[in-house]
C-alpha cells in the first residue's frame, strides 16, 4: 500500500511539475510587414539627425525583448545614432491651467522616462543598417504589458535614404522632434504622421506561440480609428485573452480597454503606469500587473492595396510571404485572408481567377506546413455597393469561396458568412461598414471576436 501510495505522489507531483514548465523561446509579440516607402509618404523634411517618437501594442507579455529594425526595402544605408523603449503615455488627462495637453484619441508623445531602456547591437547603442537589410538588437531585461501601448524612440544620424523602410497604413500617429532627445528630455514635436519608420518587430522570451495574419487593407486596418487599435486583429488579441479577470491595468484609458471591461469603475485617468499596482522599472511584481494573457501573440501583416498574384501595392503576397514569415519569431498558426484587390481589378475570367488564386493559397500552406505552422484561410467579403463590384468579380468570390470552404473545413474563418448581409450576401451588413468594402470599428470587433474562437479550438 505504501508503494501504491508513494508511485501516486510521485506521479501527481510529475503533472504538477508538468503544468508549471514550458519551453521557453523568442516570440513576436508585435509585428508588420515592411514596405517601400514613397514620397508622399516620407516626412516633409529628412529625417537625418531627426528623433521620433513610435507607438505600438503588444499582444503578449514579457520581461525580456529585443527589437528587429527594417532597411529591406531602402537602397541606401540607414544611421540610428541611439534607440530606447518605454511605456507610452497613450493619455494625458489634466487641467490646462497645469500645462499638460488634454487628449483622448489614445495616443500622446509622452513616456514614462524611468521605465525607458536603451537597446545596442552587438553591446553598441548606434547601428547603420545596411541597405536591403534588417537588424535584431540585444537581448535586454524590459516588463511588455499585454495590450498595453510602448514607445519606440528613435535618433537618426547623418546617413538616412531618400526612401525609408515603413509601414505606410500604422493608423497610429509618429511623433518628430527636430534634433535628439533622450528619455528625460522633453520631445518637442515638429511633425506627425501616420506610418511607422523602420521598425519591425518586437519580440518577448515566452511560453507563448504567435499567430501570424496575412492580408490587405481589411487587415491593416482601413475604416478604424487613428491610434484607437482597433483592427480586428486587435480585437482578435483582445478576445484570445477570455472574458474572465481583473481588467484593471489592461489600459489607462477607459475608451481603449476591452469591451468586457466597459462596465468597471476602476479609474482610467491616473497617469501612472498600472491601476493595479505601482509598477517597477523591469520586471517584479511580472509582466500583466492583473491583464489576461492572450493565448497566442497577433502579427498583423496585412498591407492596404496589396494582391495576392500581382500588382498592387507593395509586393505581391506570392512574392513576399516567405520573407514575411522569417522576419518574426513563434509562429505556430497563420491566417491567409487576402485575394479582394485581385478581384477587384481582375480582367480574368472568373474561372481563371478563381484558380490562380487557389493555387496561391496551396503554395503558401505547403510551405507553412512544412515549417510545422497550422494554416487557416479566411473567405473574401462581399464588395457590392462599392466601384469595384461587377457580376464577374462576385462570380470570381464565390468561387474562389467555394474552393476555400471544402479545402479547409478544418480551418475554415468563414468572415464572409459573418458579416454578409443575410437579405443581399453580395453585400456587407449595413452597421458593419461605410464604403462597402472594408469594415468599421463594430464590423472589425464581430471578426476579430469569432476568428479568435477558431483558433482556439
Amino acid at each position: 500500500m505504501r508503494k501504491i501510495i508513494l508511485s501516486i505522489l510521485i506521479m501527481v507531483s510529475a503533472m504538477a511539475g508538468a503544468q508549471t514548465t514550458c519551453n521557453m523561446g523568442w516570440t513576436t509579440t508585435w509585428g508588420t510587414s515592411p514596405e517601400f516607402t514613397g514620397q508622399g509618404d516620407m516626412p516633409k523634411s529628412t529625417l537625418a539627425g531627426k528623433t521620433i517618437r513610435e507607438v505600438i501594442r503588444p499582444s503578449i507579455g514579457g520581461d525580456t525583448i529585443r527589437l528587429r529594425l527594417s532597411n529591406f526595402h531602402s537602397t541606401e544605408p540607414v544611421e540610428i545614432k541611439q534607440i530606447y523603449i518605454a511605456w507610452s503615455v497613450d493619455t494625458v488627462v489634466k487641467d490646462a491651467k497645469m500645462g499638460k495637453i488634454i487628449t483622448d484619441n489614445g495616443s500622446t508623445p509622452y513616456i514614462y522616462k524611468d521605465h525607458a531602456a536603451f537597446l545596442t547591437f552587438a553591446g553598441q547603442r548606434h547601428v547603420t543598417i545596411a541597405a536591403g537589410a534588417n537588424v535584431t538588437s540585444d537581448a535586454i531585461p524590459f516588463r511588455v504589458r499585454p495590450m498595453r501601448n510602448l514607445a519606440i524612440t528613435i535618433t537618426y544620424g547623418g546617413m538616412v535614404p531618400e526612401h525609408a523602410t515603413s509601414h505606410r497604413g500604422s493608423r497610429t500617429t509618429t511623433y518628430i522632434a527636430a534634433e535628439e532627445a533622450g528619455p528625460a528630455d522633453s520631445l518637442v514635436v515638429v511633425e506627425k504622421t501616420d506610418h511607422w519608420y523602420n521598425i519591425l518587430s518586437l519580440d518577448v522570451r515566452s511560453c507563448r506561440q504567435a499567430v501570424a495574419v496575412l492580408g490587405n487593407s481589411i487587415t491593416d486596418g482601413r475604416g478604424t480609428t487613428t491610434n484607437a487599435q482597433n483592427r480586428w486583429t486587435d480585437m482578435m488579441a483582445t478576445a484570445l485573452a477570455g472574458k474572465q479577470g481583473n481588467c484593471c491595468g489592461n489600459h489607462n484609458v477607459c475608451e481603449n480597454r476591452p469591451r468586457h471591461c466597459a462596465n468597471e469603475t476602476a479609474k482610467c485617468t491616473s497617469d501612472k503606469p498600472a491601476e493595479c499596482g505601482k509598477g517597477p522599472k523591469n520586471g517584479g511584481i511580472g509582466p500583466t500587473d492583473g491583464v489576461i494573457e492572450p493565448e497566442y501573440g497577433v502579427i498583423n501583416l496585412g498591407i492596404g492595396g496589396n494582391c495576392v498574384l500581382e500588382g498592387g501595392i507593395s509586393d505581391p503576397l506570392l512574392k513576399r510571404y516567405r520573407d514575411e514569415m522569417a522576419f518574426h519569431s513563434g509562429i505556430k498558426k497563420l491566417i491567409i485572408f487576402e485575394g479582394t484587390n485581385d478581384i477587384g481589378t481582375s480582367k480574368l475570367s472568373p474561372d481563371s481567377l478563381a484558380e490562380r488564386l487557389a493555387e496561391a493559397y496551396r503554395q503558401i500552406t505547403d510551405y507553412a506546413r512544412a515549417k510545422g505552422i497550422e494554416v487557416y484561410v479566411a473567405t473574401i467579403t462581399p464588395t457590392k455597393g462599392n466601384a469595384w463590384f461587377s457580376k464577374n468579380h462576385e462570380k470570381a468570390r464565390q468561387r474562389i469561396n467555394s474552393w476555400i470552404r471544402k479545402t479547409y473545413r478544418n480551418t475554415l474563418i468563414d468572415f464572409d458568412k459573418l458579416v454578409r448581409d443575410p437579405k443581399d450576401p453580395e453585400k456587407l451588413k449595413d452597421e458593419y461598414s461605410e464604403d462597402w468594402l472594408h469594415l468599421n470599428a463594430e464590423g472589425y470587433r464581430v471578426m476579430g471576436e469569432y476568428a479568435a474562437g477558431i483558433i482556439r479550438r
